[in-house]
């Protein structure tokens, strides 16, 4: 079994629900820590979370070798940083991520989803030297339905990631899972793919279907996506969807 667990993450919502759930396995021989990366707000995360917080750069072979001497589990939720290979090779390191492994490996899944009409989900995988690549542990879809945008698909994937951490993860803690492996390499998104995704071209001809699954795609609550240049200002001017039946 594990005795000392660090959670590494930039999702204030994921740590706290997780926090929720890990209550139940702590004991005296049990460590439970969370950590953010430097350019998370600690200040929040010290405020939702009653678990130790660190801020560990894993650019930093300081940080990494910390890591390594005081943890025998590292599970990434929705760390948006690289996991070098020292660390891997020394710590079992896992990753929850809001994507249907190996269909949507990489930045922002749901949205890739729906562009291109993918299946969608979440996955519990071993982290090894490529992005969203390792061993499965658990992968469970989600139902994407005609009307959602990125913002309500990945609330869906936020909840089923929980319900399969929390169904998983005494297995995960005494290291008693087995794994699958996925079928075939999938697609990689990068987050560059997503920054040419957001900016329209007001000279493009497309379907309005198509149109319309691109504005979904991109539509993600308030945050400022989809965007095209007016000419008169050389300005961006943001585009979002409103979308309901």
């Amino acid at each position: 079994m594990y005795k000392s667990v660090l959670f590494i993450s930039d999702n204030e919502y994921m740590c706290k629900q997780i926090e929720n759930i890990i209550f139940q396995y702590k004991s005296e021989t049990n460590k439970f820590s969370f950590a953010i990366s430097p350019f998370s707000d600690r200040q929040s995360f010290t405020n939702s979370l009653s678990e130790d917080l660190h801020v560990f750069d894993l650019r930093n072979s300081n940080d990494i070798d910390l890591i390594i001497n005081n943890y025998d589990l590292i599970i990434s939720v929705h760390c948006k940083q690289l996991f070098p290979k020292k660390l891997i090779n020394h710590v079992k390191c896992i990753n929850i991520h809001p994507g249907y492994n190996p269909s949507n490996r990489g930045w922002y899944p749901q949205v890739f989803s729906i562009l291109n009409d993918d299946i969608i989900g979440a996955t519990i995988h071993e982290i090894d030297e490529e992005i969203d690549h390792g061993p499965i542990i658990a992968r469970e879809t989600v139902i994407k339905d005609s009307i959602d945008t990125s913002g309500s698909l990945y609330d869906k994937i936020l909840q089923k990631e929980i319900e399969l951490f929390e169904k998983h993860f005494s297995s995960i803690l005494d290291n008693s899972y087995a794994v699958e492996y996925p079928e075939n390499e999938g697609k990689l998104y990068l987050k560059k793919d997503f920054n040419d995704l957001c900016k329209l071209d007001l000279n493009e001809i497309s379907s309005l279907k198509n149109f319309i699954q691109k504005m979904k795609a991109l539509t993600h609550k308030d945050f400022k996506n989809a965007f095209f240049i007016d000419e008169d200002t050389n300005e961006k001017v943001y585009v979002s969807i409103n979308i309901r039946k």
